[in-house]
């Protein structure tokens, strides 16, 4: 499905594929999506987060869903995959399409665990047919064939990163995870089935890290990889205390901190000098570098945004021409007064609105981020 190219066309599409779903619910199913987050909160600038279960079961020494109140126990998500495609299309930022909102599974549980797999593959089969929107997901648990084929089948450019972040020390991180050596594995069961995996280096452990990337982007190049999204490791007071319960060496990690995290507050630790070794390893063997999991969402759909060709990236389809005056005239056509634009780098725009335009914020952002495949600010006065 294509994108709409203006918000009312946009707006026109959602309440048709809205209606024709809503038809496949019941009264009482179409009041529970309605309820349901997914068709309130907005997308973050990596695409919408859907969540396919609640709580996980795998208790990573470095995870924080503990902090936001999840459990370490999981449950498949109440909604079924037609609830959660409606969500979607009553969400006021969410835009349908290929070329529309980015789709990312994993963010705060693993997809792909025994309560949570079908549920997931599920959600994947129902965006894909009735939205289009680029998927991806992200998972530390061995797929089959029989997974990949079924994934394939749904979504044949869909972009599965792959979680391996330590060999030597996985027992204390990831203590009840799968192994590496099932995930290198899932790497090359995915391959096989033609879709295009892609390692997730996240997050980066200082100290950890340095020692032992190179082998890891080895044996995942190996396996089929063809690319590696690297981030940060993110911490808490209860992740600090984890980390030293499991013997994990926290000097480096406390080093890098801006400051001291307050109760439940996750703050990134600083490891942009080894993200940088990292993605130019990988570029050194041959693998695609993505700084970021949104591009690799991109490319593996044959999308390109503006920061993917500043870093030299590109996939089948480039972006529009980059155009200011193009991009205010369509927010004033949109209804939207815009006081002043301006670029801030080579893949951001900076636009300054009108104040009564900032209960659209997310949905301004997110058409400007889709349409034009570019980064962007907003600002109000």
């Amino acid at each position: 499905m294509q994108t709409p190219t203006t918000l009312r066309e946009i707006k026109e599409l959602k309440e048709k594929l809205a209606r024709i779903i809503g038809d496949m619910l019941t009264s009482e199913e179409k009041e529970e999506a309605l309820r349901d987050h997914h068709a309130r909160r907005p997308p973050r600038p990596c695409g919408m987060t859907i969540h396919t279960g609640i709580g996980c079961t795998l208790r990573c020494t470095y995870c924080y869903i503990e902090d936001m109140g999840f459990p370490w126990s999981a449950k498949p998500y109440p909604l079924n995959g037609r609830q959660l495609v409606y969500a979607l299309l009553k969400n006021p930022s969410f835009i349908p399409g290929r070329n529309g909102t980015l789709i990312a599974i994993g963010s705060v549980t693993e997809p792909f665990l025994p309560e949570t797999k079908e549920k997931t593959i599920e959600y994947i089969e129902n965006i894909a047919e009735y939205l289009g929107n680029p998927i991806q997901f992200s998972t530390k648990m061995p797929l089959t064939r029989s997974d990949a084929e079924r994934i394939a089948r749904a979504d044949p450019g869909i972009s599965p990163l792959i979680t391996i972040i330590t060999v030597e020390h996985h027992r204390n991180l990831e203590p009840y995870a799968p192994p590496p050596e099932l995930r290198f594995k899932t790497i090359a069961v995915l391959a096989e089935k033609r879709l295009k995996p892609i390692l997730f280096y996240r997050p980066i452990i200082p100290g950890i890290a340095e020692k032992e990337y190179q082998y890891i982007l080895e044996e995942a190049k190996r396996h089929g990889a063809i690319g590696v999204v690297a981030g940060t490791l993110r911490v808490t007071p209860r992740i600090i205390e984890k980390l030293k319960e499991n013997d994990i060496p926290i000097e480096e990690i406390i080093k890098r901190l801006p400051r001291k995290p307050k109760p439940r507050e996750q703050v990134p630790v600083y490891t942009r000098d080894i993200k940088e070794k990292i993605l130019s390893y990988a570029r050194k063997i041959g693998l695609i570098a993505f700084p970021e999991a949104c591009m690799a969402n991109l490319y593996t759909h044959g999308y390109t945004c503006w920061k993917m060709i500043n870093l030299g990236v590109t996939s089948k389809n480039m972006p529009p021409e980059k155009n200011l005056e193009r991009i205010r005239e369509d927010l004033v056509l949109n209804g939207f007064k815009v006081l002043s634009a301006k670029w801030e780098n080579n893949y951001r725009v900076r636009l300054t609105l009108s104040q009564r335009h900032r209960r659209y914020k997310s949905l301004i952002e997110e058409y400007i981020r889709c349409k034009y495949k570019l980064c962007i600010k907003t600002f109000y006065k």
